[in-house]
């Protein structure tokens, strides 16, 4: 099957996922995988997340942005990682959200363990998912893990028999700084963050893997898993009009 490969290199957070809102707007027949990193750092917020918690006084001090994603899920701090978005027509649309992670899922362990990383498809359901701001303090049914620890953050948005499907694939968990973008007290920041230490992982903690090389084997796994032939796609979008979607309303 065909694909559109998008690599959209370095953008900041509000065009990074305006961009994704517009492809989920515009997708017509052919699948797209998109690869993109954060320049600066960014916070980004599930589509119906509060920001009650966030440390608005902490992002602004180091230069990060805090953005609204259109998919759900928790909090995700997008630095040193790796990011693709998956956006699926109306025809391949089909599937329940649980069996479209799990095929996305399959495809992304497939490269991983392509280099040797042992990753496995957690079996869990979610535990304890309100009690933590972070996405990366609890692992989901679907979600790739590594010795138990949560490897990649996903969520997903379905928008007029389309879908639209996050990844957050960190090269190094920045877990000190994760736990800083919550306003929290002395004690619920220390629960935080042994709870990140523990439930948190990255490429970097098992592999010297450059982001080049990442894409390339998450790529080889959509080939074998799900047959993609990637064609390199340049696609002339207005992006700025999805803007003021991405913003922080609350």
């Amino acid at each position: 099957m065909i694909w559109t490969l998008i690599d959209s290199g370095k953008m900041n957070g509000f065009y990074n996922m305006a961009y994704d809102l517009a492809l989920l707007s515009n997708v017509r027949d052919t699948p797209i995988l998109r690869f993109y990193e954060w320049d600066p750092p960014a916070l980004s917020i599930g589509r119906f997340q509060s920001t009650k918690d966030v440390n608005f006084s902490y992002l602004k001090d180091h230069d990060f942005d805090v953005v609204r994603r259109p998919s759900g899920g928790r909090a995700v701090l997008h630095y040193d990682e790796l990011t693709y978005s998956i956006v699926l027509p109306e025809s391949m649309a089909s599937k329940s959200v649980m069996e479209t992670y799990l095929f996305i899922s399959q495809a992304i362990v497939e490269g991983l363990k392509s280099v040797g990383l042992r990753c496995e498809i957690s079996q869990d359901k979610k535990e304890n998912y309100l009690r933590f701001s972070a996405c990366f303090a609890v692992s989901s049914i679907y979600e790739i893990v590594v010795n138990g620890k949560k490897l990649v953050g996903s969520a997903q948005v379905r928008k007029n028999g389309k879908i639209l499907q996050h990844g957050s694939i960190p090269l190094i968990s920045h877990v000190e700084e994760y736990a800083n973008c919550f306003s929290l007290d002395e004690l619920e920041r220390e629960k935080l963050l042994e709870r990140l230490n523990s439930s948190m992982t990255s490429v970097g903690e098992y592999l010297d893997l450059t982001v080049e090389e990442l894409k390339e084997k998450i790529k080889y796994g959509f080939k074998k898993i799900l047959g993609a032939d990637f064609r390199l796609g340049q696609v002339s979008l207005d992006v700025d009009e999805y803007l003021k979607e991405t913003k922080i309303w609350d």
